[in-house]
């Protein structure tokens, strides 16, 4: 009887993380054709790349703009009611696309519909999860994350094979049905009360290393007021009346703004490999339907990474683990824009190394604004913080898009990611979780290794 009532309890805490990952594969996945479906838009309206991707930065705008006030309505309104209204918003995107006749209905379709159909999505998912597995939200949010990776990953070349065939319109109102089935599992996943599973408390691993500083032992959560985050402890503003924990005083805070100059580099780097790469490939010599495959074995590696890196990165903290993918990123990106139809295994390997190296920043980067905004604000601080992904991505694809069109090639693109890479490494090891003991806890784990 007891174990039947443990595995009752263990199912209870998996079915919304199941939900999210479910949901934000339906979400995710068509819009996340976009790159097989850009070409076919400036083929039937005769448009310029820049205007091709006019409809991509529309989405990317509009989320960035209506983040913030997204975030705070998860505050007060019940996840339930607003991930199902995001659904819905995508649906009828979807169908607008499908009947586009110009353009100007398809960044209509993308930058109002699916714009805030999807960030109601993705930030509903994140605080919801990041809420309800307090202390362990890395592995939480990589397990969740990792619905959109296997989501696009499986949908990539299906639709590759299927615009040919039946046309981009006939998947947009296939994308529309697919957005619907969404619904139930948005019920899933906010059913039942909270389900908080504490971390395992770090005095057992580390008997000699006792929590310290922000270290509280339940967890990487750093000591703050509530609501706010650990940088509570600068000084407040010359003349500031602000509580510790009220939400203008966290935003005026100089770790917001670095972490915020971060997610904006974490925009940059995975818009522009995502989004523009595989044209880049294609113009270096690489097949088209190998591009997309490629894509694909990336977006399983992002699987892999959100899950790995996530939950290794509760282990041995957000920083470490995070300057190893950065470096993974870096190498993967190197190997995909030096790659050419001649050395296919290179392009591959770089997707693979990248897949891998974002998927886990990904799931560090969110997982580490829990740590550190944690509290009954975080739905608006994490609203705002989210401004920052759209805002990279407009910039790198603006920029690779308008030098295409001038010189030719995406390299350019290189240039902004790998600026970008630093951008964010640099903000993780000055804002990010501080985690005391490491070395304490790397030598215990090596005393246990055999030989």
């Amino acid at each position: 009887m007891p174990r039947f009532a443990a595995s009752k309890r263990g199912l209870i805490r998996s079915l919304p993380i199941f939900g999210a990952f479910v949901v934000g594969a339906i979400g995710y996945a068509p819009l996340y054709c976009f790159p097989l479906l850009a070409p076919e838009f400036e083929t039937t309206f005769h448009a310029s790349r820049e205007l091709g991707q006019m409809p991509w930065t529309m989405f990317l705008l509009v989320s960035a703009m209506a983040s913030p006030l997204l975030g705070r309505a998860f505050d007060v309104i019940g996840d339930r009611l607003l991930l199902t209204v995001g659904v819905l918003l995508m649906a009828l995107g979807w169908l607008v696309a499908s009947s586009a006749s110009d353009v100007a209905f398809l960044v209509a379709a993308y930058g109002v519909f699916l714009a805030l159909g999807l960030q109601l999505t993705f930030v509903g998912v994140t605080t919801a999860v990041a809420r309800r597995y307090a202390g362990v939200a890395g592995l939480a949010l990589g397990v969740a994350y990792a619905g959109p990776g296997i989501g696009v990953a499986v949908i990539l070349p299906l639709v590759a094979g299927a615009i040919p065939e039946f046309g981009w319109r006939s998947m947009a109102q296939v994308f529309a049905a697919m957005s619907l089935l969404a619904v139930p599992f948005v019920w899933l996943m906010t059913t039942g009360p909270a389900v908080v599973v504490p971390a395992r408390d770090l005095r057992s691993v580390t008997s000699t290393t006792p929590p310290r500083g922000g270290e509280t032992g339940r967890g990487l959560h750093e000591t703050s007021a509530p609501g706010a985050i650990a940088a509570s402890q600068e000084p407040l503003p010359a003349g500031s009346r602000s509580r510790p924990d009220a939400l203008r005083r966290t935003l005026r805070t100089r770790r917001f703004l670095i972490l915020l100059v971060g997610a904006v580099g974490i925009g940059c780097i995975d818009e522009g490999i995502y989004q523009l790469s595989p044209r880049h490939a294609v113009a270096q010599g690489i097949g088209v339907d190998y591009a997309a495959i490629l894509l694909a074995v990336s977006c399983y590696a992002y699987v892999v990474g959100q899950v790995l890196g996530g939950g290794l990165s509760d282990r041995y903290g957000r920083r470490y683990i995070g300057l190893i993918c950065a470096a993974m990123i870096a190498g993967g990106a190197t190997a995909i824009f030096a790659s050419n139809g001649a050395t296919p295994a290179l392009a591959a390997a770089g997707y693979i190394a990248y897949g891998f190296g974002i998927g886990a920043t990904i799931a560090i980067r969110s997982a580490a604004f829990s740590d550190v905004f944690g509290g009954h604000n975080f739905g608006a601080i994490f609203g705002i913080i989210a401004v920052a992904y759209p805002t990279g991505g407009i910039i790198v694809m603006n920029v690779g898009s308008i030098f295409y069109d001038r010189l030719g090639n995406y390299w350019p693109v290189y240039g902004v990611v790998m600026a970008s890479l630093v951008a964010w490494t640099l903000a993780l090891v000055i804002a990010g979780p501080r985690r005391h003991g490491l070395h304490a806890r790397l030598a215990h784990v090596r005393a246990r290794l055999p030989g």
